[in-house]
């Protein structure tokens, strides 16, 4: 049998990513460097050594059930606001832990972001050259 750990995993880190994205550009929509941005967080974990990739999966599996006490639903299936002020709660938790799992994705996720944008400006900034 299967276990459903790591689809839940990668469906929080998902929700995750496109929360954040949102909280950090809320002007734009951002979801053309989803796949990018989340490609980023996969690869990042997966350079962890074992020991903290097993610590963060279990925390962000965590995170994702947090809501089910007063929603009845998992974070990945909360809608915007919801997701933003469980982000924001954790955020500023004073639990070191909550903390620093939310660093840790948003250091991650605007990186991977940033990221992607200039390289989008730098492959327009050719094509405007060669034109």
């Amino acid at each position: 049998m299967k276990s459903k750990s790591p689809q839940l995993h990668e469906k929080c880190v998902r929700a995750l990513a496109d929360t954040l994205v949102r909280m950090e550009r809320p002007e734009k929509d951002g979801r053309e460097n989803m796949v990018s941005v989340v490609g980023f967080l996969f690869a990042t974990q997966a350079r962890m050594p074992d020991h903290l990739r097993f610590a963060f999966r279990i925390l962000t599996l965590v995170f994702d059930a947090w809501p089910y006490a007063t929603t009845g639903k998992p974070f990945h299936r909360l809608d915007l606001p919801r997701r933003i002020d469980q982000v924001e709660r954790w955020k500023r938790s004073r639990l070191a832990f909550r903390q620093g799992l939310i660093a840790f994705y948003r250091s991650f996720v605007i990186f991977g972001l940033y990221s992607e944008l200039s390289k989008q400006d730098a492959d327009r900034g050719m094509r405007a050259k060669q034109d």
